[in-house]
């Protein structure tokens, strides 16, 4: 509709908000009364593997918030387009209930990490082996890790350094931060997807009004404002949690306040 009045386009269109998503979930669309319980964001709690077993992203590369809107576009690119998270017993408990709710997420629960291979075959896993491989090696290099740096504790509040990276044992992609071992069952898994919220390109905007500019003048359209995720430019690649909110309060403000303008209204 923008477009059809002129409306210059701007921004990042190979680029968008790009969830890990329940890979259950309805395909085209999400639900508001479930809300966020499609979002996966776990991962720094445990890894993440594709359907053949191997890890893809640094979990621990630095706070959920930072990584969240970006590893969904990771995931979008594995075969099939769809991964699982694995964690341990004692990284269970610090799963949100808002993301992981027993009557909606279908968890996938195992004594011991052979039989939770099993299962994820029946879920879409390719290669046992390789899956089996990748955790080992991943609590192998935790433990050198550990035996390396004795002092460090895990604390989900700040980059606390838990790393697979060591003098002696380095995996070819580290988990960073909060590295611990997935050697305590039962472990679970989820199975995850890519979940597309909005792309990074849309309208381009006079700065000081919300006034959406003309692509044949540069200049705004006159009684036209945009506003929240319809905005472009704003981002790129990636996207701080709960920037968009504040994107929209601002540029709201100043919508609502030319638009009252127009219609004669005082402003305060």
């Amino acid at each position: 509709m923008a477009e059809a009045v002129g409306a210059k386009l701007v921004g990042d269109w190979t680029g968008c908000h790009s969830t890990c998503w329940d890979a259950n979930a309805p395909a085209n669309a999400g639900d508001r009364e479930l809300s966020n319980q499609f979002t996966k964001s776990g991962y720094p709690l445990g890894i993440m593997v594709n359907i053949y077993g191997q890890r893809f992203v640094d979990e621990g590369q630095d706070f959920r918030n930072f990584t969240y809107a970006k590893f969904g576009r990771q995931i979008l690119l594995q075969p099939e387009g769809c991964a699982f998270q694995i964690w341990g017993a004692d990284m269970i408990p610090f799963l949100r209930k808002e993301e992981y709710g027993d009557e909606i997420v279908e968890k996938i629960f195992a004594g011991n990490m052979e039989e939770l291979a099993d299962k994820l075959l029946e879920k879409g896993l390719k290669d046992k082996g390789c899956f089996l491989k990748t955790v080992n090696d991943y609590n192998a290099a935790i433990q050198n890790h550990r035996a390396e740096y004795p002092t460090l504790g895990w604390d989900p509040t700040v980059k606390d350094g838990l790393s697979t990276q060591s003098t002696t044992v380095a995996l070819e992609l580290p988990k960073s931060n909060w590295a611990l071992p997935i050697d305590q069952g039962p472990f679970l898994a989820v199975k995850v997807a890519c979940g597309i919220t909005f792309t990074f390109g849309g309208l381009a905007i006079d700065p000081d009004t919300a006034g959406v500019l003309s692509k044949e003048t540069d200049a705004p359209i006159k009684g036209l404002f945009c506003t929240g995720e319809m905005v472009g430019g704003l981002f790129h690649n990636n996207y701080p949690g709960g920037s968009g909110l504040t994107a929209g309060a601002v540029f709201g403000r100043k919508a609502g306040g030319q638009a009252a303008k127009l219609a004669g209204k005082s402003v305060k």
